[in-house]
């Protein structure tokens, strides 16, 4: 098993969370906004559980996840950023292809045929798209827009009135979303 499409995957995604969480403590050093501190450390604990999942599970088929090399590509990627703007900017487009990527792995067969598996991309997909929701939450803050090509990739969000307590970020459309009265639409499905 330890050569199957499955355990490449994985690890290279273990690879890329432990090089971001490389990238965020790299970006604390200049003294960034307060609100994009907050972040980092928010996203870096984000990554530092995903990271201990995905371990776990593979440590669970047998996979030495010790010692993995960083991705030095992405490192040096994430070094030629200076400014808040350009390092929230990678950041974003970091999270997106990361939420893509497990869309992607949702619906590949071998990724899902075992169902503790297929939970773990799950949960860890919803994280990395509450990731990306905090992120340019945290960008509308600073009046750090989004360019015209990630708007463009990007289906238009909507805002809906009421509270936020309970609300979630899914990574999967599954559940019908409230009505403005905070009611379940019968007749509005997300199917495109």
């Amino acid at each position: 098993m330890t050569d199957s499409i499955v355990v490449k995957r994985l690890v290279r995604s273990l690879r890329y969370k432990l090089t971001y969480i490389k990238v965020f403590e790299s970006f604390l050093k200049p003294a960034p906004p307060p609100a994009m501190v907050k972040l980092l450390n928010s996203l870096m604990g984000a990554q530092q559980a995903a990271a201990l999942s995905l371990s776990s599970y593979l440590q669970g088929l047998d996979v030495e996840t010790q010692d993995l090399p960083l991705c030095q590509d992405l490192m040096d990627h994430a070094a030629q950023r200076f400014g808040v703007r350009a390092r929230l900017h990678f950041i974003y487009y970091g999270l997106d292809r990361a939420a893509s990527w497990y869309k992607t792995q949702l619906v590949d067969r071998q990724m899902t045929a075992d169902p503790e598996l297929r939970n773990l991309l799950l949960d860890l997909g919803e994280r990395e798209a509450a990731s990306l929701w905090y992120t340019e939450a945290v960008m509308v803050l600073l009046r750090i827009g989004l360019n015209s090509e990630a708007k463009d990739r990007r289906r238009p969000s909507q805002v809906e009135p009421g509270s936020a307590d309970g609300w979630r970020p899914r990574l999967m459309g599954t559940e019908r979303r409230p009505d403005w009265s905070g009611q379940k639409s019968a007749n509005r499905s997300r199917r495109s």
